[in-house]
């Protein structure tokens, strides 16, 4: 078996192998895991942004909360001097009275400031809350379907291998520098060998001289298309018009 029977051999496992790649990254399972784990993690995103906002509006609530309590001390302290007889005049009653509505102000702007915290809190509580509930969710979808990619993956994997062991029993065979022709032409044009057909290109259909077709059938020398620059592959067996034998 001269270098071009095994060189197309060695293409059509080449294509098998490209064939059960692309079976499994097109898999409706693998994208269905893509699609799962880029919706986990923009859900981890929104579990970490509202964290953070939680942890802003809890901080917020702590330092106003202190304020509310050093205004009602405050307040306290007025009224407790008026309730034990310590007001001396009344120019002193009279000022603290007014601060006393200042601080009865004050209060009410904090409570209402408090009110709005807790809401905004337990809203927050509610949506991660939420998100934790589809992330667990997802997560389990996700281990399901990995379970059933990874079973699909090992009976593709499987047939992969013996492919890929004939493939490279039949490159041992091949002259390296065909090898690196082979795999230059293949990145460029998709396939790099291709079978004469009707006297044409079986590539770009470009339809060949007589004399590259008689060399063809004399020997096993490397002949590329003069249009598309496949290597031109002519079997050993023909039928007696010459062309390619069924």
């Amino acid at each position: 078996m001269g270098q071009l029977d095994l060189l197309w051999q060695y293409q059509n496992l080449d294509l098998t192998l490209d064939k059960y790649d692309k079976i499994r990254k097109n898999s409706p399972l693998r994208n269905k895991l893509i699609e799962l784990k880029n919706y986990l993690v923009q859900q981890q995103e929104h579990l970490v942004k509202f964290n953070e906002e939680a942890e802003k509006k809890n901080h917020i609530l702590n330092r106003i909360s202190h304020e509310y309590e050093e205004i009602l001390k405050a307040f306290k302290s007025d009224f407790d001097k008026v309730e034990g007889g310590q007001v001396r005049s009344i120019k002193q009653l009279e000022e603290m009275q007014k601060a006393a509505v200042e601080l009865k102000e004050k209060l009410a702007k904090k409570e209402e400031e408090i009110r709005g915290l807790l809401k905004d809190i337990q809203g927050l509580s509610s949506k991660l809350e939420e998100i934790r509930v589809r992330m667990v969710k997802a997560k389990k979808e996700y281990s399901t379907i990995k379970a059933e990619y990874d079973s699909e993956v090992s009976k593709i994997q499987k047939e992969y291998q013996e492919v890929k062991e004939q493939r490279n029993e039949i490159k041992n065979k091949l002259d390296p520098e065909l090898i690196k022709r082979y795999n230059k032409l293949k990145k460029s044009r998709g396939t790099a060998i291709v079978m004469v057909e009707q006297s044409c290109c079986g590539g770009c259909n470009m339809s060949l001289a007589a004399l590259v077709i008689e060399r063809l059938k004399k020997g096993d020398d490397i002949i590329e298309c003069e249009n598309c620059g496949r290597i031109l592959y002519w079997p050993n067996k023909t039928d007696d018009d010459g062309q390619n034998a069924v």
